[in-house]
């Protein structure tokens, strides 16, 4: 009878344990609030870099502070991280701002509608805006505009490890009669953050900041110097309690102390990149003592002083300022994807607990950044500089049927390789917004190589190509799918980018766990590469050849020769050839898809009984043929294959057959002949198989 009372508490105690998370979860729900493309972010294990939003608000006029915060954001971005800017609006606590929401903060501060607030203040505007919405009717928004001590409390709620600012607060002078400590340095000593800003500001007693930290354990560098900076200037006359010289060596800091459960943060004080001289000092000193006579104390001073320095200095400070932040924004990106890549592990392969979410398709091969440059007009000139229009986009052949595959809603799973650079982080990051899963798991960064990139020049009257460069090496760190995670898919496609015994590996493997293999050639030379190896070519279920592709698989895999680069093959020609192909494929089920431009499609399948002995003889095989799409006004025809395999992919998994799938193939491909600016039509998410 006791052991069933005791027993009986206990759940009862759990069921209130349960209850009461759920609405402390609840409650952190209605004061904290996550923007969607951070929220994903942290989903997928990218980098991020939180932004203050007081830097916004109170430290500079506008339009300048809203320039500056967007292009804080922007480099966060080019360095492959996603900036989350961290404020109070209306009495929710924003982590990530719209374009909007960052304009109408950059405004408030002038307007009088954005009240500073530190860590000490962040509870009670929360509560008095929430008290005022219940008496009042609508306003425009209210912001608090966070601090550095209220913006590192934000992010390590939200999860966020890395944040950048311009410089901290500290011990303020005088200190021995006023007490005057910032905030930022108590919540250095208990929050786990990396703050990356330009060290502290010079109107703070710096030796005794320094020696706050200390006396609280915070890690405290220089980042590639000797010297602590002092905000406008790299120069303070203070050696710094420790150097650092990477990224990657902060992040590998960062990390120890969280294996070993260390409650505190990490300053990393980064040199301004223009010294701010002899006037900017005198000018803060002449302030200092304007704000003494003022009798201007605690939050009062910062705001006063750098508005007046920026008076006096006739805006030299300002700029100094703007330079500062947007450098410690680079330096701080780079150890926010450091962080990121020492949790994910990405560099040196993913353990078995760490695997993706199963895929039903799963596509293993290139991913390419493809520059193109148009000459605005006349021939091209050798020798000097044209002036163009450059674009880029995202590439690369299994990439680009990802993509489709992703915006159809396959949810696919890309294993491919990018270089450790701004460019490949970008691309791996990117690649979420099409709706393909994980890509920080699969996509394989390789340190010191370049991202693969395709350049190509056009001339100028035609916009046919001139030249071309790429740069394609990291194609051969590609890695293969787990077979775990084969096991569980239906499909694998695979274009031919890996190297050769990638692709024998990953198709063998794949056609042994019943799983249909599909093969996008890519390129002549690369697609008769392939079909020279007999396992792979009978491990494939199908292929996308377009007519010059299939003639290299055939030349390649029966040893004939002849007719590449002959024009006018009739279709009773190109019939035999697909046989000749289809009879190396899969001996269980095969079919060819090939592409031929304005003549159609052809899509080949093997019959299920053969009626004579020969594998080659096109009795055997079923063909059908597929007239262009009528009345499209061709504007790219960059993709229109690419999309119509990853088409006919999604619809094979929609439970068509692959004639149906063809049509419906077909279909998505005329939305990218349509499509001037994009590889991949972003309308294919608007596309639904009846």
């Amino acid at each position: 009878m006791i052991l069933q009372r005791l027993n009986g508490t206990s759940c009862v105690s759990l069921r209130r344990l349960s209850q009461r998370r759920r609405r402390e979860f609840s409650s952190l729900q209605n004061y904290l609030q996550v923007d969607k493309t951070v929220e994903e972010a942290l989903k997928n294990g990218e980098p991020i870099v939180a932004l203050e939003s007081t830097i916004v608000a109170h430290g500079m006029p506008f339009p300048q502070n809203l320039e500056t915060a967007q292009s804080v954001e922007s480099i966060v971005q080019s360095k492959g991280a996603v900036p989350a800017t961290i404020a109070v609006k209306n009495g929710v606590c924003h982590v990530g701002l719209t374009g909007d929401e960052l304009e109408d903060l950059a405004r408030a501060g002038e307007e009088k509608r954005a009240q500073k607030c530190s860590t000490r203040e962040l509870s009670l505007i929360l509560a008095r805006h929430r008290l005022a919405e219940n008496t009042r009717g609508r306003r425009p928004h209210q912001w608090g505009a966070t601090t550095v001590a209220s913006t590192m409390a934000l992010a390590h709620t939200a999860k966020i490890d890395t944040f950048v600012t311009g410089g901290i607060g500290g011990v303020h002078r005088g200190v021995e009669n006023t007490m005057d400590i910032s905030a930022d340095l108590t919540e250095l000593s208990r929050t786990p953050v990396v703050v990356v800003s330009a060290g502290i500001k010079s109107i703070l007693d710096i030796p005794r900041t320094l020696e706050v930290l200390e006396t609280n354990g915070v890690p405290t560098v220089a980042f590639q110097a000797d010297e602590f900076p002092c905000f406008f200037s790299p120069n303070s006359g203070i050696m710094a309690p420790a150097r650092v010289d990477s990224a990657v060596e902060v992040a590998s800091a960062f990390s120890a102390a969280r294996a070993l459960n260390f409650p505190h943060g990490m300053l990393v004080a980064v040199p301004p990149p223009n010294s701010a001289g002899e006037s900017i000092e005198q000018a803060i000193q002449e302030a200092l003592e304007e704000a003494n006579k003022r009798g201007l104390h605690g939050q009062a001073v910062t705001p006063f002083i750098l508005k007046r320095v920026a008076e006096t200095t006739g805006g030299d400070s300002l700029r100094c300022n703007i330079s500062l932040v947007q450098n410690n924004a680079q330096v701080g990106s780079e150890i926010a994807v450091a962080i990121a890549e020492q949790k994910n592990s990405t560099s040196v392969g993913i353990l078995p607990s760490e695997l993706p979410r199963p895929s039903p398709v799963i596509v293993m091969g290139g991913t390419v950044l493809d520059i193109v440059a148009k000459p605005k007009s006349g021939a091209l000139l050798l020798g000097t500089s044209n002036p163009a229009d450059c674009t880029e986009s995202d590439g690369g052949v299994a990439r680009n049927v990802a993509e489709v595959l992703g915006r159809l809603g396959s949810k696919p799973l890309l294993y491919s390789a990018v270089g450790h650079d701004a460019r490949g982080l970008a691309l791996q990051r990117r690649q979420s917004e099409y709706g393909i899963q994980d890509s920080h798991m699969t996509i394989h960064v390789v340190e010191g190589s370049n991202t693969a990139t395709y350049l190509a020049v056009l001339e100028g009257e035609t916009n046919d190509l001139h030249t071309a460069c790429a740069d394609m090496a990291v194609m051969s760190d590609i890695q293969k799918p787990p077979r775990e995670l084969l096991s569980t898919a239906k499909i694998l496609l695979v274009d031919a980018n890996p190297p050769i015994d990638t692709l024998r590996s990953a198709a063998c493997e794949a056609s042994d766990l019943g799983v249909d293999v599909y093969f996008e050639p890519t390129s002549v030379p690369k697609a008769q590469l392939a079909a020279h190896d007999a396992a792979f070519l009978r491990a494939l279920t199908g292929a996308f050849p377009n007519l010059s592709e299939l003639i290299a698989m055939r030349d390649a895999a029966c040893g004939a020769t002849g007719d590449l680069g002959e024009p006018g093959l009739d279709i009773e020609e190109i019939r035999f050839i697909t046989a000749q192909v289809l009879s190396c494929m899969s001996p269980k089920k095969a079919c060819l898809v090939v592409t031929m431009g304005s003549e159609g499609v052809l899509l080949a399948t093997k019959k299920g009984d053969r009626q004579s002995g020969d594998e080659s003889d096109p009795a055997d095989y079923q063909f059908r043929h597929f007239p262009v799409v009528d009345e499209v006004e061709v504007q790219n025809s960059t993709g229109a294959g690419d999309t119509l395999a990853g088409a006919f992919l999604h619809a094979l998994l929609e439970g068509k057959d692959e004639s149906e799938a063809v049509s419906w193939g077909m279909q998505a491909a005329a939305l990218s002949l349509q499509s001037s600016d994009r590889t991949i039509s972003p309308e294919l998410s608007k596309l639904r198989i009846s």
